[in-house]
């Protein structure tokens, strides 16, 4: 009896020695292959870091065919596949693990990056405003969607995000980067200056031709003027030159003048003009100036929205001459708004004027303005009557349009109320062929 119990405890104790020598090479199998990965892993992550992407993504392929559910490591796979400029497959991979994780806002983001690199601004835009609707202290998401609106032109929308943005990080590249879209808004609504891909206002490339036609009180004829204008862009300088046939008080002057654009320094542009006619009866018979602009975002990023100007004019009539100054601000506003604020004052008579204007450019080949100047002169002063020192209401409005792809009008109204001297209304009609 004893002789069987103890064969039945050394088969007991060799049964229980082999199923531990049976377990010991799985246990240290699954050890090995765990260390196997986490070493891959960790590789692919060194290589990235030193920025040998191939490297680095071949690692994260290895990795993810042991490990196909890893979704972290197939974001990184899709992120340096991004760096690497293989944009559609990253796009691939990104769509990939949002059809399992769709609210996974980091993946949301990194999606929203890819496609905006690929230009399709629309679909990154709507990424990172979904984003926003549930974060919209998001950071990553307010500054990727300011970049993709700032990439396709956007400048308002896109100035508002990176100024938040800013109030958030104090980041000196989004204040750069500030300055650089208030430079766009400066350029695309005041200058024609600047490269242009197509015809957006400015045109740079234009022939203009238009008619105006004026009435006055107190016996004054009708005025009926035109114009003949033409641009030319050489670089970064544009050429504006013109020839007027005017018919003012019964008279008949044609004066030929003519601008040159430039920018200047950093945020500054201007131009600088003169005007000659022969033998004239009411406009000068020389003219000379220009006009600088500087915009105020080298001081502050809060600045950015508004830039000063000064103007000056000599001009010389038959009689006498006068100096004209024209200081002014312009405020650049939300959704393509404008307001310019600018003052005519004529030093010999004293006369002066302060002149209001609104512009709203929705489209880059639509723009509205209406303006009002009130003071004791004209507001584009081209003869005698218009610096004469008397009270004066000067009303404006009209709209840039387009036409078809190459052709644009502009329709212009005006009232002028010049107390003794004379009420004035007309109407300006302008066609532009651009290219």
């Amino acid at each position: 009896m004893i002789r069987w119990l103890g064969l039945v405890i050394l088969l007991s104790i060799g049964i229980h020695l082999g199923d531990t020598c049976a377990q010991e090479p799985a246990e240290v199998g699954s050890s090995q292959v765990q260390s196997t990965r986490l070493d891959i892993l960790m590789a692919a992550k060194e290589a990235e870091s030193t920025k040998e992407f191939d490297r680095s993504a071949s690692l994260y392929r290895d990795y993810l065919q042991r490990r196909p559910e890893d979704d972290e490591v197939r974001a990184l796979l899709a992120r340096v596949l991004s760096w690497q400029g293989h944009h559609e497959e990253a796009v691939a991979l990104y769509r990939d693990i949002l059809a399992r994780h769709p609210v996974d806002i980091d993946v949301r983001i990194a999606l929203a990056r890819v496609r905006s690199w690929q230009q399709q601004f629309d679909e990154s835009a709507a990424l990172y405003r979904a984003v926003l609707d549930e974060d919209p202290k998001n950071v990553e998401a307010k500054q990727g969607l300011a970049d993709t609106l700032y990439w396709s032109k956007h400048y308002q929308e896109a100035l508002l995000l990176y100024q938040g943005v800013y109030d958030q990080t104090h980041n000196p590249e989004v204040g750069q980067r500030i300055l650089a879209v208030t430079h766009e808004i400066t350029l695309s609504a005041r200058a024609p200056v600047g490269p242009r891909a197509r015809p957006a206002l400015p045109f740079r490339n234009y022939v203009k031709l238009g008619y105006s036609h004026y009435t006055y009180t107190n016996g004054f004829p009708d005025e009926r003027d035109g114009v003949i204008e033409a641009a030319k862009p050489m670089g970064e300088l544009t050429f504006v030159g013109r020839i007027t046939p005017l018919n003012r008080f019964g008279l008949h002057d044609t004066p030929v003048s003519g601008e040159l654009y430039s920018p200047l320094w950093k945020r500054a542009w201007g131009y600088l003009g003169a005007s000659g006619a022969i033998n004239p009866g009411f406009v000068p018979n020389l003219t000379v100036g220009g006009e600088v602009f500087q915009g105020l975002g080298n001081l502050s990023p809060y600045l950015s929205p508004f830039e000063l100007s000064f103007g000056y004019r000599r001009m010389h009539f038959k009689q006498e001459g006068i100096d004209l100054l024209e200081p002014g601000v312009t405020i650049y506003l939300p959704f393509n708004f404008w307001l310019t604020e600018k003052i005519y004052y004529v030093p010999e008579q004293g006369s002066i004027t302060l002149s209001s204007q609104l512009t709203w450019r929705p489209t880059d080949r639509l723009q509205l303005f209406a303006s009002g100047g009130f003071g004791t002169s004209g507001e584009r002063i081209i003869a005698i009557q218009d610096f004469t020192r008397v009270s004066s209401r000067i009303l404006q409005g009209g709209a840039i349009f387009p036409i078809s792809e190459r052709f644009s009008g502009e329709l212009l109204g005006y009232y002028e109320d010049r107390s003794t001297l004379y009420v004035r209304r007309g109407v300006t009609f302008n066609l532009i062929w651009h290219w």
